[in-house]
C-alpha cells in the first residue's frame, strides 16, 4: 500500500453508508447481484491479472508482485461513490480501474473519472503529500479505464469517451468496452476465473430466458460450473450460496413491502409522511434481519457487514441483538 497502511479495524468508523440492497427497486437489485459476485471474485489479485489480460488483449507485463489492492472501500477515501475493482503498481506508475456493467451506460467515461479523482485524494493522503507547501508534488499515478460488459444488448462502441473543452483547457477520457459474455471467452480454459464467471450468467440467463425462477437459475448455473469445472474455488463455497439465497429473500421481501404499502396508500389518502416514515423503518429492519439471518447461517459478521454496508449505528444494532 502506497503511503500508510489502513487500519482495517477502524474500517468505515465514524461514517455512515449506504447499503447495497436499501432504497433498491426488485429491477436494481436484478442487477446488484452480478456486480457485488464480481468485485468478490476480481478483488482477488490473480484473478484480476487474468481479467486485465483479457481487457488489454495483449501480455499485460505486471506480475503479483507488481500491483497492489487500491479502491475507493477505504475508511479515509470521500465515499461519495464506490467503485468496482481497482488496483494500484507498487512503484505509483499505475491506477487500473475495472467497472461491471450489465446495462450500458452513456456516462461510464466520466463516471470513471470521478472515481480515479476519488482514488487520487485517498492516494494524497495515504502518502502525506501536502498540496498546499511549497514543494512540488509527485508525479501522479497515470489512470488506465475498462468497462466489462456482460448485458443482453449489444455494444455500440469499443470505447466510451468523455470530453472537456474551455479555453484552451482540455481533458479526454477514454474508456475501453470490454465484451466479457462466454461466447467471447469459451475457448478460454475452464481455470480461467474471466471465463468461469463469463459461464456462470450465461447458464443463469439461459435459465430465465427459459422460464426458470431466480432461484432456480441460480441453482442449475451452479451445477453446471461445477460439472465443468468452472469458478472451482468459488462455486462450492457455502457462503457463495448463501450470499445469494439471502439476496433473493431480501428482494421478495422488498416486494411484499411494495405491495403493503401500496395497499395502505389507498386506504390512507393524505398520510405521506408517516408512510415515508413506515416505509424508511421497514426497509431498515429488513436489511437488519437479513443480516441476523445470513449471520445465524454462520457467515462471518464483518464479512456479512461489509457485503451489506452496514452503518456504524446499524452494526452496533446487530452486536446487541446477536451476543
Amino acid at each position: 500500500m502506497p503511503g500508510k497502511k489502513i487500519d482495517k479495524k477502524t474500517k468505515n468508523k465514524g461514517k455512515k453508508t449506504k447499503h447495497i440492497y436499501k432504497g433498491k427497486t426488485s429491477k436494481d437489485l436484478k442487477r446488484q447481484h452480478r456486480d457485488t459476485i464480481f468485485r468478490w471474485i476480481f478483488k482477488d489479485l490473480h484473478n484480476f491479472l487474468q481479467l486485465l489480460k483479457w481487457c488489454r488483449g495483449e501480455e499485460i507485463g505486471l506480475t503479483a508482485e507488481d500491483i497492489i489492492p487500491f479502491d475507493l472501500d477505504s475508511e479515509l477515501a470521500v465515499r461519495v461513490r464506490r467503485n468496482d475493482v481497482s488496483f494500484i503498481t507498487k512503484d505509483n506508475r499505475l491506477i487500473i480501474l475495472v467497472e461491471h456493467q450489465s446495462t450500458i451506460c452513456p456516462n461510464m467515461a466520466f463516471r470513471l473519472f470521478l472515481y480515479y479523482i476519488e482514488l487520487i485524494q485517498l492516494w494524497i493522503k495515504l502518502n502525506e503529500i501536502n498540496i498546499y507547501g511549497q514543494s512540488k508534488i509527485p508525479t501522479l499515478p497515470v489512470p488506465e479505464f475498462y468497462v466489462v460488459y456482460n448485458g443482453t444488448k449489444p455494444l455500440e462502441s469499443e470505447y466510451s469517451m468523455f470530453e472537456l473543452k474551455y479555453e484552451g483547457i482540455k481533458i479526454n477520457v477514454k474508456v475501453k468496452m470490454v465484451d466479457i459474455h462466454f461466447e467471447e471467452l469459451k475457448e478460454t480454459e475452464a481455470t480461467n476465473t474471466l471465463a468461469g464467471y463469463a459461464f456462470f450468467y450465461k447458464i443463469y440467463d439461459d435459465g430465465i430466458q427459459q422460464g426458470l425462477t431466480r432461484e432456480l437459475a441460480f441453482d442449475v448455473a451452479r451445477d453446471e460450473c461445477i460439472k465443468h469445472g468452472y469458478l472451482h474455488g468459488y462455486v462450492e463455497r457455502e457462503d457463495f450460496v448463501m450470499f445469494y439465497k439471502d439476496f433473493l429473500d431480501y428482494d421478495t421481501q422488498l416486494k411484499q413491502e411494495a405491495r403493503a404499502e401500496g395497499m395502505a396508500e389507498g386506504m390512507a389518502e393524505g398520510r405521506a409522511e408517516g408512510m415515508a416514515e413506515g416505509k424508511a423503518e421497514g426497509k431498515a429492519e429488513g436489511i437488519l434481519e437479513a443480516a441476523i439471518k445470513m449471520i445465524k447461517k454462520g457467515l462471518d459478521f464483518k464479512l456479512v457487514t461489509e457485503t451489506l454496508q452496514l452503518s456504524e449505528s446499524e452494526i452496533a444494532q446487530l452486536e446487541n441483538v446477536i451476543a
